[in-house]
């Protein structure tokens, strides 16, 4: 008798505080956390079949080891996709050519993409905007055809100086293509990409940010980034908030968040199998009633992979309540909580040393970052991860004090944008 297979899990979604007990006389400081953890594919039978773009830079200052390697790369992806999946090749410098237009993976196409990838050769400027758009639009052309996954994989070592060149039209574009169901993932390469752009494209448009340092780690990221697309077991993940009345909410993460009065609405895209992520708020709860409650309710909503279905699922009701001074003191926090609150806000203290050093005010860029550190040894003492990373940030903030290179200014960008993302480095 053959066996039944078994049926698709359901995500995980937890709702926890630091603190669950509020001042009823003031205004009191609270963190809700909510974790998401997709569940795993059954097998390889269940995931979708991918329809991807792979745009690459040629522009001349990828000539010699970042082409190659970009084009051991993108050969590397042809040969662990199949014949269920499809793909073009994208190549830019000032012009931009469509090296091998889209098509489905049979074993003949495969072979003739890969002879047309490494004849590729560098040329002269970087037409960033005219290349990616490109690749999305040989995706668009065939997205309908089946219940594909869509991605542009964009990879680039230089600043955009043909065609757009502005971050916000081009963040705009991305926006519109995520809307579209077509997502864009973006490596930078090097010292000389422009971070900010290339992170606002990957972000509004459904995909991740990479920091490639050296040319030599370029197939390790894309082998990384087509492991996680093709293992993807939830898509158009999204997390809602209710908030009670007054109560105010900031969120310490850098996804997408739609406020719409008291609810909120979290735009986690497409999670990978077995993915976890932790949405942080700081929530400033107002003044009421000794014994009220306050219930926050958290819901998420996500179409399921192997069955297409769109699911809804709640948390278990998490709520405040005013307190005795006495019952406030006596509670203990969550250190789990903290340690995620913690690092959040070291990201965030890095995002603003930035911004100081970029205007030259190295003095506040350090001084930024050594508060960091003292607040995250202060805030998660028994927690060795940030405790960790307050000496990394002591590191950073003597390092401030001269300031940045180009190369570690991209890596503690880097750094701040996976860590706001709730990814792994």
């Amino acid at each position: 008798m053959k066996a039944e297979s078994p049926l698709p899990k359901n995500m995980d979604l937890r709702a926890r505080f630091d603190r669950r007990l509020v001042h009823p006389g003031q205004s009191t400081e609270r963190y809700l956390r909510a974790q998401v953890e997709a569940p795993d594919l059954r097998g390889p039978s269940t995931r979708l079949p991918l329809n991807l773009a792979l745009v690459i830079d040629r522009s001349g200052s990828m000539a010699g080891t970042k082409l190659e390697k970009a084009k051991e790369a993108a050969i590397f992806c042809l040969r662990n996709m199949t014949g269920a999946d499809r793909a073009s090749i994208v190549t830019y410098d000032d012009t931009v050519q469509v090296v091998a237009p889209s098509k489905v993976l049979t074993p003949e196409v495969k072979n003739n993409f890969i002879s047309e990838i490494r004849m590729v050769q560098s040329g002269g400027s970087t037409n960033l905007a005219g290349g990616w758009l490109t690749g999305a639009q040989e995706v668009a052309n065939h997205q309908h055809e089946a219940d594909y996954l869509n991605r542009v994989i964009l990879l680039s070592d230089g600043l955009a100086n043909v065609g757009i060149t502005s971050t916000e039209e081009l963040a705009h574009h991305s926006d519109e293509l995520r809307r579209r169901g077509i997502s864009t993932t973006t490596m930078g390469i090097g010292a000389d990409f422009n971070e900010d752009l290339m992170e606002q494209i990957a972000l509004k448009g459904g995909g991740h940010f990479y920091f490639v340092e050296n040319a030599r780690q370029i197939p390790d990221f894309l082998h990384r980034e087509l492991g996680e697309v093709l293992s993807t077991s939830a898509r158009r993940v999204t997390l809602e908030v209710q908030l009670p009345s007054g109560v105010e909410a900031q969120l310490l993460n850098n996804f997408e968040i739609d406020r719409q009065a008291q609810h909120l609405t979290i735009r986690l895209d497409d999670m990978i199998a077995g993915e976890t992520r932790s949405v942080v708020f700081k929530l400033t709860v107002p003044p009421g009633p000794l014994g009220t409650r306050l219930p926050v309710p958290v819901s998420l909503t996500y179409i399921d992979v192997e069955t297409g279905q769109l699911r809804e699922l709640h948390a278990k009701e998490v709520a405040f309540r005013y307190a005795s001074n006495a019952e406030i003191e006596a509670e203990q926090p969550d250190s789990g909580v903290l340690e995620d609150v913690a690092l959040l806000e070291a990201a965030l203290a890095r995002e603003e040393a930035l911004r100081f050093d970029a205007a030259g005010d190295y003095a506040s860029s350090a001084a930024r970052l050594a508060a960091a550190a003292s607040a995250m040894q202060a805030m998660a003492p028994a927690s060795p991860v940030a405790q960790a990373e307050a000496m990394m940030l002591q590191e950073e903030s003597q390092e401030a004090s001269g300031g940045f290179d180009a190369l570690k200014r991209k890596a503690i960008h880097y750094s701040r944008t996976t860590r706001q993302q709730s990814r792994k480095m």
